[in-house]
């Protein structure tokens, strides 16, 4: 398969869903996996079949420094434990675009880079739209539930190393900092999450992702399968 196979087969699958409030589409991954680049090219197919389309992600409801790495900077405990406000995306995102929900919701509340609070405003959607949000550990028992339809993307954890030292160096701090950052914190932080959430056995799609441009599905679930 291709991107764009992949990417028809998926428009597809969500273009197939029918609920009476927004469908919510929860793209999961490790750090690096190629999450975001294949959630932003989810929109424009969408749009194009007249959907409004959400977009946004779970680094946009980070802890405060103080919260998330309590732990430790670099605990992989505290990583998978204090990284993501995800009671906060729930109320903010998740229930009010879910079932009974008032479609009033925010795309964003912590920018962690600036470690300081968004000024998001609360917008309105409309029942027909789609929400598109990717980040790691969606799957987890907390949030994976909230998800209408659920994509895993697969990739080893030596391609994570080499698209992180790609897109994390300049950062974190240089190649040496980033190879330390996830040989300590991200990597065994991911795979404690794998086997706390089991994260694959919770997506209707898994996706190989280890080549960008040849990208495969692997596994495919009904949503009564979920």
């Amino acid at each position: 398969m291709n991107i764009e196979n992949v990417l028809a087969e998926t428009v597809d699958a969500i273009q197939s869903l029918e609920a009476p409030h927004p469908l919510r589409i929860g793209i999961d991954g490790a750090s690096a996996s190629g999450k975001t680049p294949f959630a932003n090219q989810l929109v424009e197919p969408l749009r194009k079949l007249g959907r409004q389309v959400i977009r946004t992600s779970i680094d946009a409801f980070h802890h405060p420094p103080e919260i998330r790495y309590r732990q430790g900077k670099d605990s992989p405990i505290g990583y998978v434990e204090d990284s993501f406000d995800k009671a906060a995306v729930i109320e903010n995102v998740l229930h009010p675009l879910g079932p009974n929900g008032d479609l009033n919701y925010r795309e964003s509340l912590f920018d962690f880079v600036s470690n300081q609070k968004t000024q998001a405003k609360i917008k309105k959607s409309i029942p027909d739209s789609i929400l598109i949000f990717e980040g790691v550990m969606l799957f987890c028992n907390q949030l994976a539930h909230h998800f209408d339809f659920r994509i895993f993307i697969e990739t080893n954890f030596d391609t994570v190393i080499n698209r992180a030292l790609k897109r994390d160096s300049q950062r974190l701090g240089g190649e040496s900092a980033t190879l330390e950052k996830y040989h300590q914190r991200y990597i065994p932080g991911q795979k404690e999450y794998f086997q706390r959430h089991s994260p694959h056995e919770h997506a209707n799609l898994v996706i190989d992702n280890n080549d960008y441009h040849q990208p495969r599905i692997i596994v495919r679930r009904s949503i009564k399968q979920k």
